[in-house]
């Protein structure tokens, strides 16, 4: 509620895109993670190479299914602030180029499924290439995905991947609410325009 001038009230109500995730990597892991996102209103695009993999049966739920080399995901898909990534091809030469594509982006999280090892691995063999990325680049990267549940499985994965997203995107460390000593609820103060008066 925003106070005007002369006393005049006036609802403001923010509509904001909904998140995306892109998944890079079209396997079996992938659908409950793809199901789960499009259950929180995610809007999901599934990007791989392989045409036996992308089909729109095994993804109901995407929004999009993207056939693109790993080298060119970020292109082909489009990537801007609202977008989360997660690289989960299992295979080491495609999830080195889907993580390279992404890289520089505006995304602000790409998370790398597997061991933190892996990950080393994955920037060395960037770096045997000549590819060194800029450490400001290398602050959305996120090896191995998700949050220290505890959990095991495609589903249990699923969702530790997708609180770590929801606690990045809402700026938030991800711990047990009974640690936080502010409110649990973000309350965003709107402000009155300028020059309409109010106090």
């Amino acid at each position: 509620m925003m106070e005007l001038a002369r006393g005049v009230r006036a609802f403001v109500e923010a509509l904001v895109p909904p998140i995306r995730l892109l998944v890079c990597g079209a396997g079996q892991d992938a659908i409950p993670l793809v199901r789960l996102a499009a259950g929180l209103g995610w809007s999901v695009t599934v990007i791989d190479d392989r045409d036996a993999f992308l089909k729109p049966h095994r993804f109901p739920e995407a929004e999009r299914l993207v056939k693109a080399a790993p080298i060119d995901a970020a292109s082909a898909a489009g990537v801007d602030e609202r977008s989360h990534v997660v690289v989960m091809s299992h295979n080491f030469l495609r999830d080195r180029d889907f993580l390279r594509s992404f890289l520089g982006s505006p995304a602000p999280y790409l998370g790398m499924l597997g061991p933190a090892a892996r990950l080393h691995k994955l920037l060395d063999a960037l770096h045997a290439e000549g590819y060194d990325p800029d450490p400001a680049d290398l602050v959305a990267v996120r090896g191995p995905a998700g949050l220290d549940l505890g959990g095991d499985g495609p589903d249990e994965v699923a969702w530790a991947i997708t609180a770590e997203i929801l606690a990045v995107h809402h700026g938030r460390s991800g711990g047990p609410l009974r640690d936080r000593t502010g409110p649990i609820h973000d309350r965003a103060s709107v402000q009155a325009p300028a020059g309409t008066g109010a106090g």
